[in-house]
């Protein structure tokens, strides 16, 4: 996919633009197939979070604040590979990959920038444009042929899973007023469903962060317009949350999860509020994997004791319970993979083809939902297990016990 910047859509236009004011933009590989000249796939990259005013100063200078160093080109596997024998529904269909660098799973939409003392003691005004970079993204796209689409999935992984239920209705409404021959829409969240929940020690550390960074950015009309409307002003925050966005979410959709996600053991169950957070002067929010005796635990359950191990059951207990519970589970046209595997973003890797439930596996089931039509939901709902009380302690035979990537969960 090659990189397309919107400049004329930067600050002198629509004013859709990184954190540090540069111009945003997207990587596109047209269709392969002439036969899938009207299939598109569009992918929200992720990258994690910035909690308050210095953690986004700090932000906005690397790639995911600031477009300055985006490579030209941009190569993604799994569900969004090109190769048809990983991904044979949609290796030849027009692919889109927003690039992400608006800290706020492209949800901000706040009018003036937020002017910052950096820790270089200059002031640098910081934009929280997310939703404005969606709608530039989708006009621009309409040179290129969206606006004849008639098959469209909508995916990201990580923060871009969570911008995908955040604004799989909005960006569907979009698409239904600029591309008249649409006849499939749906969206399969990656690993975005991220968890309002304490940590081991009982303490909010992920929902303080979520909160501030939501009020910063002026988030309020960047996220499901159903959710802000059901809850008190006070509340709306928590509408940054996949459980909340998903109990709202009427498009047909598909999450890809790990009930046990590597990245939600190390920075929300296990995470410590740092003294200094919100302090513009410190701009330090939770830290990941820092609570006492969890390191380990955290980043490989295999290492966990009998008494951490039910812990971690209880989070799967916890996570199956926020999405089950909601309607939208239960919705006809609906589906879900959910696995226990401790993996982060699986389904743009070689899990894709690899993990399995019932002996089927993750392209498989959602191959077999995507070609579906209003199936009742439970026809394409996967669950996880629960990891057994003695070692090893893995339940799904499956799960390859591959390291995971400790500096980049610690980091996003």
């Amino acid at each position: 996919m090659k990189l397309h910047m919107m400049t004329e859509k930067g600050l002198k236009g629509a004013g859709a633009v990184c954190l540090d004011g540069s111009d945003a933009g997207f990587y596109f590989a047209p269709a392969s197939n002439p036969k899938n000249k009207n299939d598109w796939q569009i992918y929200f990259q992720g990258g994690g979070w910035c909690y308050d005013a210095l953690d986004c100063w700090r932000r906005s200078n690397n790639a995911l604040g600031s477009s300055k160093s985006w490579p030209a080109t941009s190569m993604i596997g799994g569900i969004m590979s090109d190769d048809c024998d990983v991904n044979p529904d949609f290796c030849n269909f027009n692919r889109v990959h927003m690039g992400y660098c608006d800290g706020t799973s492209f949800s901000g939409n706040r009018d003036e920038p937020l002017v910052v003392t950096g820790l270089n003691g200059k002031k640098k005004p910081l934009y929280f444009r997310g939703k404005r970079i969606i709608d530039a993204t989708l006009e621009t796209l309409l040179s290129l042929g969206l606006g004849n689409a008639e098959r469209v999935l909508l995916t990201g992984c990580s923060a871009g899973g969570l911008a995908t239920f955040l604004h799989t209705d909005y960006v569907h409404s979009q698409l239904q007023s600029i591309a008249p021959n649409l006849k499939q829409f749906r969206s399969a969240p990656v690993s975005g469903f991220f968890l309002l929940h304490n940590t081991v020690e009982n303490k909010p550390v992920y929902p303080n962060e979520i909160r501030e960074i939501f009020n910063i950015a002026n988030s309020t009309n960047g996220m499901n317009e159903r959710c802000i409307k059901a809850l008190e002003e006070e509340d709306r925050w928590k509408c940054h949350f996949a459980e909340m966005a998903y109990a709202y979410t009427q498009s047909p959709i598909f999450p890809l999860n790990s009930a046990l996600d590597s990245w939600q053991t190390v920075c929300i169950y296990t995470a410590v509020l740092s003294p200094d957070f919100p302090n513009e002067t410190k701009g330090l929010p939770g830290l990941c994997n820092a609570a006492p005796g969890w390191q380990n635990c955290a980043l490989d359950p295999e290492m966990c004791n009998g008494h951490q191990i039910t812990a971690m059951n209880q989070y799967i207990e916890d996570f199956k319970q926020d999405m089950q519970g909601k309607s939208t589970f239960m919705k006809n046209g609906n589906g879900a993979f959910i696995h226990s595997c401790h993996t982060h973003c699986e389904a743009q890797g070689d899990q894709w083809n690899e993990f399995a439930i019932g002996g089927i596996t993750m392209q498989q089931a959602f191959s077999k939902w995507w070609q579906s039509d209003n199936d009742p939901a439970t026809v394409h709902s996967y669950s996880s297990c629960l990891y057994k009380s003695t070692s090893p302690y893995m339940c799904n035979p499956t799960c390859a016990r591959k390291s995971t990537n400790a500096s980049l969960v610690i980091q996003i």
